[in-house]
């Protein structure tokens, strides 16, 4: 502010993970419940329209958008290589981000290598996990325990039922459709 470039800045807020405090009997930050995945983001940019000042959007972003978003305020295109989108879209230019912007994303936590489950012994570490997160549902997968778990956040935005096992109709196509994105993922 004393420099008088407060007003010409963006500024961004965010940390690198959420944490569990005690939350699905975990610590940490390891696992893809909502209290980890979900980190606080806060931008100010002064592109951004009064309309869209203070207001809050729930739509998907990464890590790996932060660097394009801050690439293109500074008016430099971001390398066709790098992963990632400009989040700027969902507040300059909403109804264009609209459907296109990103419905899913794969998560994973896992020491080892990208084909395997490698680094992890039975009890020694935490047991690797991979993810398709959704806004209505969560598909987990614990390689290590062949384990998968599946969770409709739209009516248990906590997690705490785990509908994998239910023979339900829509349960069923919920479970073939995240397998399947999973699986191309």
């Amino acid at each position: 502010k004393s420099q008088g470039v407060y007003n010409q800045t963006l500024l961004v807020f965010t940390t690198d993970n959420g944490n569990l405090h005690g939350e699905h009997g975990l610590a940490e930050k390891w696992y893809p419940f909502e209290e980890s995945v979900r980190v606080p983001l806060v931008i100010q940019d002064p592109r951004m329209p009064e309309s869209a000042k203070g207001s809050r959007n729930d739509e998907f972003t990464l890590s790996v958008d932060l660097a394009p978003t801050i690439l293109s305020a500074a008016q430099i295109k971001p390398p066709k290589f790098m992963q990632g989108r400009d989040i700027a879209q969902l507040y300059l230019k909403p109804e264009e981000a609209g459907d296109s912007w990103r419905q899913d994303f794969f998560y994973e936590w896992n020491q080892g290598d990208n084909n395997g489950i490698h680094g992890h012994g039975r009890y020694q570490t935490l047991p690797s996990v991979f993810a398709l997160i959704r806004k209505d549902y969560k598909y987990f997968y614990w390689p290590q325990l062949k384990y998968e778990q599946l969770f409709c956040v739209e009516n248990d935005p906590y997690e705490e039922s785990d509908i994998l096992n239910s023979t339900m109709q829509t349960t069923q196509r919920a479970l073939h459709m995240t397998r399947a994105r999973f699986s191309f993922l």
